[in-house]
């Protein structure tokens, strides 16, 4: 949309057709690598991972060619930036912790926990949805999360609506997050030598790297001995659209996160399926799904279901 891309290229994941079109009125290359998932009238180049340089060569020929073309055409770079923070897999989340406590990285984490400096954890994943104002209910679900000190974990499209608006910056700590969020980030921070907090939103991945926040809390459920759908951590897809944000979703609530969906899917026209995945699924996995459009009474909802685990924790 800005006329500065010179070329895109995509696998088979979260690609629309009518990218093309678009890059036809701003002069960029759109580069398809998947035989199964080819686009009319973009460029292919089939992808072979024992040609990966010769492939990556031929790209770079077609996007300088598509430059060679836009050169004469405006481009509209908007005057934003924002400091991001990012490349936290579980082995850099523990390694962290470890600085806090060597002997036993998991418990400053507990500790805080119990403390209510965190009072649960939260992670955001799925898409953008046209039917919403891009990023508005990631950011409003998302702020007042963490001005009531819960932790949030990101991935694929959520990190990319919460990193747009400044929520991967550590100078936005004090802005965004509650005093005992504040403590924790800064502490860890400033043990690993930042001289600051940690962001306040953490950036753990792709859309497919949402195991890595689950292995970290089935890391915290086995050090207490307890299981995944007793944890005070939630789920939430704010704009949810893509298929795979299905698969997510239904995953989060299978392994017993209560889980929710800001656009409404297409299964409330059934009583019986609606009754299943909002309340039938918490007697079988201990996850649910909370389908609320508002992203205020979203937070609302997703607060409600953290204290009811931390209740029923006694904490």
């Amino acid at each position: 949309m800005t006329g500065a891309l010179d070329a895109m290229v995509v696998d088979y994941q979260c690609a629309m057709p009518s990218v093309v079109a678009t890059a036809a009125c701003t002069g960029g290359a759109v580069v398809t690598t998947m035989e199964i998932a080819k686009i009319s009238g973009a460029a292919h180049v089939y992808f072979t991972e024992e040609k990966a340089g010769e492939n990556a060569r031929e790209i770079i020929r077609l996007g300088i060619d598509a430059f060679r073309k836009r050169r004469d055409k405006a481009t509209e770079v908007p005057a934003v930036r924002h400091k991001v923070i990012t490349g936290f897999s579980v082995e850099a989340v523990v390694q962290a912790l470890a600085k806090l406590d060597s002997a036993d990285p998991l418990k400053p984490l507990i500790d805080n926990i119990v403390a209510g400096n965190i009072r649960g954890i939260c992670l955001f994943a799925g898409c953008n949805n046209v039917k919403v104002p891009q990023d508005l209910n990631f950011i409003t679900v998302a702020r007042r999360l963490l001005r009531h000190n819960v932790l949030v974990l990101a991935t694929g499209c959520g990190a990319g609506a919460l990193m747009r608006h400044g929520f991967m910056d550590p100078a936005a700590v004090s802005q965004y997050c509650g005093e005992g969020l504040k403590a924790v980030l800064t502490a860890i921070g400033e043990a690993n030598g930042l001289n600051g907090p940690l962001p306040p939103v953490i950036h753990i991945g792709s859309c497919v790297d949402n195991s890595r926040g689950v292995a970290l809390a089935t890391a915290v459920a086995n050090r207490l001995g307890v299981d995944l759908d007793k944890l005070p951590v939630v789920a939430s897809a704010p704009e949810a659209m893509h298929e795979k944000a299905v698969s997510i979703g239904t995953w989060a609530v299978t392994i017993g996160l209560p889980t929710h969906v800001g656009v409404i899917p297409p299964v409330l026209g059934s009583q019986a399926v609606t009754g299943l995945l909002t309340s039938g699924l918490k007697e079988l996995t201990g996850g649910y799904f909370m389908v609320e459009t508002d992203p205020e009474a979203a937070a609302v909802k997703l607060l409600a279901a953290i204290d009811e685990r931390r209740a029923a924790l006694g904490l």
